[in-house]
């Protein structure tokens, strides 16, 4: 593992001319050899080095390489462009500075030119001079020390005195949180761990990485979930913010400290790993990583950059685990080596509201919800402002990955795909976005090949039962019980993606669903007398509107892009069945309109099922009894969720309990019954599986 290690960070910077196999034994020489390696990394330009972590949340752009930004900083050691007195809370201009500096450093180290030296001093004294401070502490007490302390370890000795004065007389008191959680805590010990090698200090060395240790653990806390989904801010998913900036940080260490006394232990190493595995790749599809999962910064190319930087980690991770590469496989990645490579099934994150179905390069399907036990993804500092359906129960539905890329500017946010809305609640609205679902039945349960994901709602007077069934390569999403004081401006909107010609419409006939055919999927009303309603329409880019620092358009072309939604009225109706299916022909649509797998079992307020094909997946909000067919029946004696296999030489059947308070469950099926004990502890919430 040591010489892997050394050859991957030698590759980031450019050269492979010796390995690490022999490291010195005494601590301080240990010391010496991560500073040595920490110093190599900052100077490469990998995803767990130095600023790709702040790239890939869209808060630092760079127009210029390290010698256009060294040419551009003026006498006084400023850049023009950059608003130094921004007040911004994201993507705060000030920290421009630092970050280029950054740049015009790696590049110093390539030259050796020392007008660039100059300018760099020029640079940090403007810097240090100032002394600049955000409305958000996030920048004050995580990025700028770590950017500067990043930069003076760059510049090794030829950091002037004054330059470590502002290090340790200005910064380094600012760096201890009040009880720091999950990734800032992670940020915190990092920043430590830095400054420790700047004043060779073992102590503070070891004992910031052994705080950050701490950290690695599978909690209920903030941090890496049961489940291997990914919390911050309380029960709140953030794959692709926290949860991926977590894995960049803590691979930075375990790279500069590995084969001494510094690393970590097999066992945190481990849970880093399955992480990874288990749970972060299971949020990207063709090199894209799901909107819902990236937390509230919703940027232009977010979902691209925060897909190639987890390839670039797990790069790093495949290559500590050769013989287990194909476990760290991303979709949209890879090469002839990866094509045994199996990513297929449904993954089931109850921790967060996060259910997963995904064949590797076919299609991808997502359901995310929030209630009681999970919260909706958070708006603040002028980021995700018009999200507040977000995780509504948003279902997206991929086969190209390019549906849903950047379409947060053109997006209806009052029509998200898979939500139940009143369309004259404005999802940007304050109260609105302070709103929350109340109902405290929301849950999921898993098979690993199939899923159901069940969200009571009740929110801003609109209250409903809905449920999303994912089955191969099928989406069927019912709902009933919809009540409003104002049903006239209540949808539930099928999807809503980019419009790609032609949109096909045909009507019900006796021997065939109602259905729709668009981009390659196939769309079916489950119900008679449906009649969705489909909208073609040219949208402007407004990325200020959804995040306060992006331009209103980024790019010439990009200005105006045509957006097809397919909604369903609830004016007159208080249900809806429907599914989506991937992968489709126009042909293959008729066909499957005359021929569906899908059998709606029931769809009321008290229980809604299907059966497809050898399941029976269901959701019971309250005792009661399902008729599967004239041979088969299930009773539950409690509220629960269930997938029931009969296509076995043994039926098995697995449950889970949404509202978390149950020990056990009765399951009578055919007249046989049977109690089943329900997880608890951490698991509470999760599948079981029973053979019957």
């Amino acid at each position: 593992m040591k010489a892997t290690i050394a050859l991957i960070i030698l590759l980031a910077c450019g050269s492979i001319a010796s390995t690490w196999a022999q490291l010195p034994a005494a601590r301080a020489g240990e010391l010496e050899t991560v500073r040595s390696r920490c110093v190599r990394l900052l100077l490469s330009d990998t995803a767990y080095a130095s600023e790709r972590s702040y790239q890939l949340s869209g808060d630092i752009s760079y127009a210029q390489d390290g010698a256009g930004y060294y040419a551009s900083l003026t006498p006084e050691g400023a850049w023009p462009d950059v608003d130094y007195q921004s007040t911004l809370s994201n993507a705060w201009p000030p920290s421009w500075h630092l970050y280029r500096l950054l740049l015009v450093a790696r590049q110093y180290h390539r030259n050796h030119d020392p007008q660039y030296l100059a300018a760099l001093h020029r640079g940090l004294t403007y810097w240090t001079s100032h002394d600049f401070r955000c409305p958000n502490w996030w920048q004050n007490q995580i990025n700028t020390p770590f950017a500067y302390s990043s930069l003076l370890l760059m510049l090794g000795t030829e950091a002037t005195a004054q330059e470590r004065a502002f290090l340790d007389d200005v910064l380094r008191p600012r760096i201890a949180q009040k009880n720091p959680t999950g990734q800032n805590k992670i940020w915190q010990h990092d920043i430590e761990a830095r400054v420790a090698l700047l004043h060779n200090d073992a102590a503070q060395l070891n004992q910031a990485l052994a705080n950050m240790a701490t950290v690695i653990e599978v909690t209920t806390g903030e941090g890496i979930q049961p489940d291997y989904s990914f919390q911050q801010h309380g029960a709140m998913l953030q794959f692709g913010n926290y949860g991926l900036h977590f894995v960049n940080s803590l691979l930075f260490w375990l790279a500069v400290t590995e084969g001494t006394g510094y690393t970590f232990t097999p066992e945190k190493q481990r849970i880093l790993f399955d992480y990874c595995a288990n749970g972060l790749r299971w949020t990207v599809f063709r090199g894209r990583m799901d909107m819902t999962t990236r937390g509230r910064q919703l940027r232009a190319g977010a979902d691209t950059k925060r897909g190639q930087v987890l390839y670039d980690d797990l790069r790093l991770v495949r290559a500590l685990n050769p013989a287990q590469a194909c476990r760290y496989f991303l979709d949209g990645f890879g090469g002839p080596a990866d094509a045994a490579c199996q990513l297929q099934g449904n993954q089931s994150f109850w921790r967060s509201g996060y259910l997963v179905q995904l064949a590797r390069n076919r299609y991808f399907m997502s359901v995310k919800t929030h209630g009681p036990f999970v919260r909706k993804i958070e708006s603040i500092n002028g980021e995700n402002q018009l999200g507040a359906y977000l995780n509504d129960g948003v279902s997206l539905v991929q086969r190209t990955g390019r549906e849903y890329h950047d379409i947060e500017a053109y997006w209806n946010w009052a029509l998200l795909p898979g939500t139940t809305c009143d369309t004259t609640m404005a999802p940007g609205d304050a109260q609105v976005l302070k709103s929350n679902n109340e109902a405290a039945f929301v849950g999921q349960v898993s098979d690993g090949a199939a899923g159901l994901s069940t969200m009571a709602y009740d929110r801003l007077g609109l209250q409903a039962r809905k449920s999303y069934f994912l089955v191969g390569n099928t989406l069927v999403a019912l709902g009933a019980g919809i009540e409003s004081q104002d049903a006239k401006n209540v949808v539930t909107t099928v999807n809503q993606t980019y419009y790609k010609a032609p949109l096909l419409n045909a009507e019900a006939t006796p021997s065939s669903l109602r259905w729709l055919w668009h981009d390659s999927i196939g769309y079916f009303f489950l119900t008679p007398g449906s009649q969705p309603k489909t909208l073609v329409q040219a949208r402007k880019s407004n990325w200020p509107a959804v995040d306060v620092a992006s331009p209103a358009v980024l790019a010439a072309g990009t200005e105006v892009r045509k957006t097809c939604t397919i909604l369903l009225p609830q004016s007159k109706t208080s249900d809806y069945a429907y599914a989506v299916q991937t992968g489709l022909g126009q042909q293959q649509t008729r066909d499957a309109a005359r021929h569906f797998p899908a059998q709606v079992l029931a769809n009321t307020r008290a229980v809604q099922a299907i059966a497809f094909n050898d399941r029976v997946l269901a959701a019971f909000y309250q005792p009661g009894q399902l008729r599967v067919s004239a041979t088969t029946s299930i009773e539950a004696g409690s509220p629960c969720l269930l997938i029931y296999k009969r296509a076995t030489s043994r039926p098995e059947v697995w449950v889970a309990d949404p509202t978390r308070t149950l020990q056990n469950i009765r399951l009578s099926i055919n007249g046989t019954s049977r109690t089943i004990t329900l997880p608890q502890g951490d698991l509470l919430g999760s599948s079981v599986k029973t053979p019957l």
